[in-house]
């Protein structure tokens, strides 16, 4: 199979990305923007882009992103990774507390960008389960094209 047989693109055309052998993808109808998953994995990710008007610096878009969470990080807990197509991500892992359910959560979360198109990307499984999927799921990142906005 070609690298472009296994890619999956988001259904406003604003990314694609490689999607794991015996993983899954589909349009989320709730939230907008792509879920993916492996059924035998213990977490889900979550892809959503959006267009915008100008060509935003990823870092700062994922430390807004997280500010508005009430998540603060410091900046060498933020990676900056380079794209499959050149283009470039950042990225950030982290521990939460989900209040209803009284456990642990491991966070894995992403800002893509390109001229006129942001990208975010979280993913999430309970802590201490992370392993299970985390190459997996860089992988995916990492493999992610962004598409310049019109």
């Amino acid at each position: 199979m070609s690298d472009d047989a296994a890619r999956f693109t988001d259904p406003e055309g604003r990314f694609d990305f490689v999607l794991p052998p015996g993983w899954a993808a589909e349009p989320d109808a709730e939230q907008g923007g792509v879920e993916v998953w492996d059924d035998d994995g213990p977490g889900s990710l979550h892809l959503l882009g959006f267009a915008t008007d100008e060509f935003a610096d990823p870092g700062e878009e994922l430390y807004a992103f997280l500010e508005d969470r009430g998540v603060e990080l410091e900046e060498d807990e933020v990676e900056d990774l380079e794209l499959a197509d050149g283009g470039e991500m950042s990225l950030t892992e982290y521990a939460s507390e989900d209040e209803e359910e009284g456990e642990s959560l491991f966070w894995m979360v992403g800002v893509a960008t390109a001229p006129g198109t942001l990208v975010f990307a979280s993913y999430f499984c309970p802590a201490g389960q992370e392993e299970r999927e985390r190459e997996k799921v860089r992988g995916l990142l990492v493999s992610l094209r962004v598409r310049e906005g019109e």
